[in-house]
């Protein structure tokens, strides 16, 4: 009996993940998503961006883009490329390191 009680105790009981992989290689400034273990492929997420393109029109009517301009007005946020876990914690990081 106790252990039915038990066992019930355990399946309401909340979850957590636990992060097993480092967020860094030992001795390098490698970001590692502790989710997946994903290590190559991230993204940035812009909200509220405006892009202004000036174009040129040729003389047979078609356009050529000659300059643009992004603006971005709302929240910058880091995600991991595998599986979309949100990294915005290390978003400086990454631009530190983005040439």
């Amino acid at each position: 009996m106790r252990e039915k009680n038990q066992l019930k105790r355990n399946r309401t009981a909340k979850r957590f993940i636990i992060a097993k992989k480092p967020l860094y290689y030992p001795g390098t400034n490698r970001i590692v998503c502790p989710y997946c273990g994903n290590d190559e492929d991230f993204f940035e997420l812009a909200e509220n961006v405006t892009i202004t393109t000036r174009y040129i029109q040729n003389e047979d009517g078609s356009f050529t883009p000659v300059a643009d301009d992004t603006q971005v007005f709302g929240e910058i946020k880091f995600n991991c490329g595998k599986c979309g876990a949100d990294l915005t914690k290390y978003h400086k990081h990454f631009l530190e390191m983005l040439f």
